[in-house]
């Protein structure tokens, strides 16, 4: 895992730390997804699918 890979694992699990202890639980992961500009968490909640993009060149997570 390169330098980028681990500060957007590392930004992705501060933002996923800040859902509730409950949900943190229920979350079900999928395959991490990445290119040379982001990287993708995509999991599931209660039936409702997340997609968090940590955008390489910005440093910003992107929520859809």
């Amino acid at each position: 895992m390169n330098k980028l890979e681990k500060k957007a694992v590392r930004k992705l699990k501060k933002e996923f730390e800040k859902l509730s202890q409950e949900h943190q639980h229920k979350a079900a992961f999928y395959v991490d997804k990445q290119d040379e500009n982001n990287y993708m968490w995509d999991f599931e909640i209660d039936d409702k699918r997340y997609k968090w993009t940590y955008v390489y060149k910005t440093g910003i997570i992107v929520k859809h």
